[in-house]
């Protein structure tokens, strides 16, 4: 994998939040990516409870 170094601009207090959720010993590569899986997890949520009703039908009776 490329050890590419990119940046990216923060506000001064999005920068102090972020650093917040900073651990020690943690990278911030390893903090925007447990940011980016607890979003993707939020969005499935969301997907299953907005999929999820009472309209269900059993394939066997289509």
């Amino acid at each position: 994998m490329s050890k590419a170094t990119k940046r990216i601009p923060l506000r001064e207090g999005t920068f102090e939040d972020l650093g917040e959720l900073k651990g020690a010993g943690e990278t911030w590569d390893d903090v925007v990516k447990e940011l980016i899986e607890a979003k993707q997890m939020e969005n499935r949520r969301e997907l299953l409870e907005r999929t999820d009703d009472d309209d269900f039908v059993p394939l066997d009776e289509i």
